[in-house]
């Protein structure tokens, strides 16, 4: 295998001198002949699969991951045509909360099962899923029907992203790992900054259905070239999935799935519940609803069975605890959730700063993202490439979380009378520190657990995902009930009369109805959300810098040089 090191240099090992991994090669001498395609393989494809097939997958697992991100915002555009087209608008937001609760369950479970049947087969089952439920949205006759069918494309939904990870990671080398996840990022932005104008205008001229019809033979397509075209070595995969599909079968943990899936299912649905949800009687669920603590305390049971079933009965655990056990897993872990939940109630309550505030429009405040989402996409390239140049990634990992408390500190500055440059510069270095963090903390869990040696990665990363995922839902569900906590408590001493209750039940639920509010009605409705922002906001300040020092307890390893395999013919593939 040849050195990563110039020849001068010498193949030996880093010392304490050295940067973790060596430099990259220099450009050849003039003696040199042109690089082979054994020195090629070796700046990206462990596997040594042709370049050909290498792109291939990374188009296929790039283009799995843009509808993913599509998807999202997509359907985020369509809660109001249908709900208007089942007269069901009160529902509506179960379309986003069904498929939310389902991507949070499943997640954790695909890293296991890839390891158990197979990259490909597992990354097929996800996309069967989600295509099947994107189809049932479209033929969906009541808004029942739609719900569970967004539960559906939800099960898969978050195998897609997190197989295409998990297949990076078997075919891209430590060192360049963070560069090629950042492109994927920028598919993923993509995605996400499409779906909603594509969405819209596809909808308002020839109905929400065929947002749904559309994406079906598109998932179609990709799911055939991840068949015939994602067929991994059998030296870059787990001998597990080599293994009789009858002994696979057997080896799976049903026991912890089933476990893990009730008790992260009724943790989001107590908080979806209490934030978004009414109960029978059209009254809002209050913490002490006797539905909400049970549903808590179902969920703490089956996370006390989920633990002991890994830890005493599972024959391959889909959560390893001796993987929690170590410091960087751990660090990461919870680092990602203080991330994440940080970063979704500020993108969540962003825009409502906006409508309810400023009183803008819906694309002003669509608009003031945008800085954002361009600081998301360069903040994962520049990252990665600065983890390929130096080979080190906890200070990139606890420089992009320090960027976050940045944002945090401007957002206390955005009150009634802040200045508009700081409302567009503001957002910027939560996205570049965000994708950052998301990068750095990939290759740092890749490479302890490359080097612990037991064949975690794929586990490692579902276990990464699931944190996120809870992250994402409980940012936006806490913050959400912050927010109304406080609007409720300062509306009711502001708005006083026999119209009280009415307005400020109005202004609570529908922002756009502050601008045509009486004057003395308006002051009172921009008081409270500007009050109750700035709390959510001071949190968010807090949670980020607790996202640092979480972060920093990252454990910086050598990067473990990789057995890279030489350039493979076109056939012997056939593993998966």
């Amino acid at each position: 295998m040849p050195s990563l090191t110039s020849s001068s240099n010498g193949p030996g090992r880093a010392s304490e001198r050295t940067h973790l991994l060596p430099p990259t090669s220099s450009t050849p001498s003039s003696g040199s002949s042109t690089p082979t395609a054994s020195s090629k393989s070796r700046h990206h494809n462990l596997a040594g699969l042709p370049a050909w097939r290498f792109r291939v997958i990374c188009a296929a697992l790039w283009a799995c991951t843009f509808f993913c991100a599509l998807d999202g915002t997509v359907v985020a555009t369509l809660l109001t045509p249908i709900g208007s087209a089942f007269h069901a608008s009160n529902q509506a937001s179960w379309l986003g909360t069904s498929y939310l609760l389902a991507l949070c369950c499943f997640t954790p479970i695909y890293g296991r099962l890839s390891d158990l049947l197979g990259r490909r087969e597992a990354q097929l089952i996800a996309l069967s899923f989600f295509t099947v439920g994107t189809f049932l949205c479209a033929i969906a006759p009541s808004m029942y029907f739609l719900i569970a069918a967004r539960c559906v494309a939800g099960m898969g939904g978050g195998g897609v992203a997190s197989m295409g990870v998990i297949i990076f990671t078997d075919l891209v080398d430590l060192r360049r790992r963070g560069l090629w996840q950042g492109i994927s990022n920028i598919f993923f932005g993509l995605g996400g900054a499409l779906g909603g104008p594509l969405g819209g205008f596809i909808s308002d001229r020839w109905g929400w259905r065929i947002v749904f019809f559309l994406q079906t033979p598109l998932l179609v397509a990709a799911g055939i070239a991840v068949f015939f075209f994602v067929r991994i070595p059998p030296s870059a995969v787990p001998k597990d999935a080599e293994e009789p599909w009858r002994v696979k079968i057997k080896r799976i943990d049903y026991l912890g799935s089933m476990t893990l899936v009730v008790a992260v299912a009724s943790l989001l649905l107590s908080v979806s519940l209490k934030t978004s949800a009414r109960t029978p009687s059209g009254v809002e669920y209050a913490w002490s609803d006797p539905l909400i603590w049970g549903l808590l305390i179902v969920s703490a049971v089956f996370t006390f069975l989920f633990l002991l079933v890994e830890a005493r009965f599972a024959l391959q655990p889909i959560l390893p605890l001796s993987l929690m056990s170590r410091r960087t897993p751990l660090a990461v872990g919870l680092g990602l959730f203080c991330v994440v939940t940080n970063q979704f109630s500020i993108m969540y309550n962003i825009p409502l700063f906006f409508s309810a505030v400023r009183l803008e429009s819906a694309s002003v405040a669509g608009a003031h993202l945008l800085p954002y989402s361009l600081a998301l996409g360069t903040g994962s390239v520049t990252i990665g490439y600065l983890m390929r140049r130096t080979g080190k990634y906890w200070s990139a990992c606890v420089a992009s979380a320090g960027l976050m408390v940045v944002t945090s500190i401007m957002l206390l500055f955005w009150r009634t009378d802040v200045p508009r440059w700081l409302t567009w510069v503001g957002p910027i270095p939560a996205g570049f520190g965000y994708a950052g963090v998301l990068t750095s903390t990939l290759v740092a869990l890749m490479t302890n657990v490359t080097r612990a040696g037991k064949g975690e990665q794929a586990v490692a990363t579902s276990m990464s995902y699931l944190f996120r995922t809870i992250g994402q839902v409980l940012g936006v569900a806490l913050s959400a009930a912050l927010v109304q906590s406080i609007i409720q408590r300062d509306l009711s001493r502001l708005i006083t009369g026999p119209d009280a209750a009415e307005v400020i039940d109005l202004i609570r639920h529908s922002t756009e109805s502050i601008p045509s509010l009486s004057p003395a009605h308006r002051a009172a409705a921009i008081h409270a959300y500007d009050h109750a922002l700035n709390v959510v906001f001071i949190a968010n300040m807090v949670l980020s810098a607790v996202s640092v020092l979480v972060l920093a307890f990252i454990k910086e390893e050598e990067m473990p040089e990789s057995q890279r395999a030489e350039p493979a013919d076109d056939g012997g593939l056939g593993a998966s």
